[in-house]
């Protein structure tokens, strides 16, 4: 592409970090950014500022989905104090293509399955960097997407996943799994290094010591039970809406604060007003209010039928918050039963019931689980650990 014009962005900060010499040039790209927020972005941004701190350069490369692009400019440019953001018009791979081709990576980073990765691998080749993806568990929550079971688009993502996935999944510099399940899937389609590093939490960020009332959240009640996450079947809301009805049979009330947002949540509140439970539904909530509300929680609940590895689990737990989840995915990773949470089987909401009861009961135990699960973050799922991990992955590229 040589006739796009690009708008540079006034600079979120006052400097950038220049990385010193013999320091990659590093680019992410994934398919959105903020202020979309997904377990992607949260984990790419993380990820960027760990390796910014470091010293090396480091730029996210994205499709802009807010609309912004009018007129000729196809590609705006944001620096910020530790990244480079750059988007580009929604749906051009060739441009995307081109502006990682001009940022002359020593190592591309692709994250997800989507359209944008394919481009991406095709430049570093070209260039001779580093090619690494992280998939991200898409393709187990491809099975879970509407419309899937659609004749013909199963059969364009498998011819995909057999063709150009398998190609890149085998040509690439090293394939880097959240979980088991993703190290087993690479393996099986030939990848020939697959490094097993999970997600991560800052655990900075995320503390006990950051629950103070705000005044955007001083309505809430003192004790509550957490749900955050996209409101949608997928991540477990109608089991928790089941589990408040059979906690109502039985005379008990538990509060539950409900953040995010999704193509479910209308559904889900006609449900809670409708059974008069006592839930508040707080919409989407800013990045920088989530560490409040974490730690204000007395815990966390996300019973997903499905979930590769959920950035959110590890944030509560890093806020001191004990956590249920599901036998799925990469979460009984994450969550060690009746130590730092619960686990129970996706979609049991007798289970779930249960668990809540004893939470009201037995108040204690859910506080010490919480500080195991701070202890368990602290030691194994901070980004400061994680990110060295990716950045020893990078540099033994050409070993």
């Amino acid at each position: 592409m040589t006739n796009c014009r690009t708008a540079i962005l006034p600079q979120v900060a006052d400097f950038v970090i220049k990385p010193e010499k013999g320091h990659m040039k590093i680019i992410h790209v994934c398919k959105v950014w903020y202020p979309r927020i997904t377990g992607v972005t949260v984990h790419v941004d993380s990820l960027a500022r760990k390796m910014a701190w470091s010293g090396h350069r480091v730029c996210v490369v994205t499709y802009d989905l807010t609309g912004n692009f009018t007129g000729s400019v196809d590609v705006f440019r944001e620096d910020r104090t530790m990244y480079t953001v750059i988007r580009v018009r929604p749906g051009s791979r060739p441009l995307l293509a081109d502006v990682i081709r001009k940022e002359k990576p020593d190592v591309v980073h692709a994250h997800g399955i989507w359209e944008h990765v394919w481009p991406s691998f095709l430049v570093a080749r070209a260039l001779h960097a580093g090619f690494f993806i992280t998939a991200h568990g898409t393709w187990q929550f491809l099975y879970d997407t509407p419309g899937f079971e659609k004749k013909t688009r199963q059969l364009k993502y498998r011819i995909y996943y057999h063709t150009l996935w398998r190609y890149m999944v085998m040509n690439a510099t090293a394939m880097i799994a959240l979980n088991v399940i993703e190290t087993r899937v690479h393996k099986a389609l030939g990848a020939a290094r697959v490094f097993r590093i999970p997600n991560g939490v800052d655990c900075h960020r995320f503390r006990p010591e950051a629950g103070q009332i705000s005044p955007e959240d001083d309505h809430l009640p003192g004790a509550f039970v957490l749900f955050a996450g996209a409101i949608q079947e997928q991540k477990g809301i109608f089991t928790l809406m089941e589990a408040l009805g059979k906690l109502k049979e039985k005379g008990i009330c538990v509060p539950v604060v409900v953040v995010g947002d999704g193509p479910h949540r209308d559904k889900a509140k006609r449900m809670a007003l409708q059974e008069n439970f006592p839930v508040i539904f707080k919409g989407r909530m800013d990045r920088i209010r989530m560490p409040n509300i974490m730690a204000r929680a007395r815990l966390f609940v996300l019973p997903s039928l499905d979930e590769p590895f959920a950035t959110v689990y590890l944030e509560a737990m890093a806020s001191g918050t004990p956590c249920v989840g599901t036998r799925t995915g990469g979460t009984p990773e994450i969550i060690d039963h009746c130590i730092n949470g619960c686990l129970i089987p996706p979609g049991d909401s007798n289970a779930l019931a249960r668990i809540l009861e004893q939470f009201l009961s037995n108040p204690e135990t859910f506080r010490q689980w919480g500080h195991n699960a701070r202890e368990k973050v602290l030691s194994r799922f901070d980004w400061s650990i994680l990110s060295e991990k990716i950045l020893r992955v990078y540099e033994s590229r050409s070993m």
